[in-house]
């Protein structure tokens, strides 16, 4: 999975695709405005700089879904460059899921159980005041999340959790200072669905 971000007003005029944030960079490989990013001979990331040269993008922050036509542009910079390609995104990795219960033990980290339509699976419950039959939105092992995280497969208190539960600032939705909590959805949508499904925007992470 590779994930983009782009904030005009944090890091500038430059597009960064993220494949691996787990591993820490020892080289970099310049040419023209593409910078390749390696962690022994890996790539792990690439920066696109002067990116509005090439095409607009009104997102701010992560860009979850982006259209094939915008997939297709950066492609021919990469390509151009001595890059691979990326192929287009079917999911994004963020699935609407429904609180069906909260495990709580003594001296254990409370778990919650989580319907996702074809499966049930556990994540950490992060506080153990969930309110039950609540929708949420469940990023899935691998997932790259808005503040740049990948979401990893573990054993908490004697259970595999599949998944972690969002927060606003994981799915680039805007929210008040102090106020970065776990996202439920207020209006209704299919569980199992792909949280950014087409023709569905949420937050600022719009589609180029």
């Amino acid at each position: 999975m590779y994930r983009l971000f782009y904030d005009y007003h944090t890091i500038g005029d430059v597009l960064m695709i993220v494949f691996n944030n787990q591993k820490k960079a020892d080289r970099i490989d310049k040419k023209g405005n593409t910078v390749a990013i390696y962690s022994h001979d890996e790539l792990i990331g690439v920066n696109l700089f002067d990116i509005s040269n090439i095409v607009r993008i009104k997102a701010q922050g992560m860009i979850h879904n982006p259209a094939p036509a915008f997939i297709e542009v950066i492609n021919h910079v990469l390509v151009n460059d001595g890059l691979s390609p990326l192929p287009l995104q079917t999911d994004s990795g963020f699935i609407v899921g429904q609180i069906l219960e909260v495990i709580e033990e003594e001296n254990a980290t409370p778990i919650a159980k989580i319907d996702l339509g074809s499966r049930v699976i556990y994540v950490k419950a992060l506080k153990p005041s969930l309110p039950v039959n609540r929708l949420v939105v469940i990023a899935l092992p691998g997932t790259i999340l808005g503040n740049g995280q990948t979401v990893l497969l573990e054993e908490t208190s004697g259970v595999f959790c599949e998944g972690q539960l969002c927060r606003k600032s994981e799915l680039n939705i805007p929210f008040e200072k102090d106020n970065d909590d776990i996202y439920f959805l207020e209006q209704f949508m299919e569980i199992g669905q792909d949280f950014f499904c087409k023709g569905v925007s949420y937050g600022t992470g719009n589609h180029p």
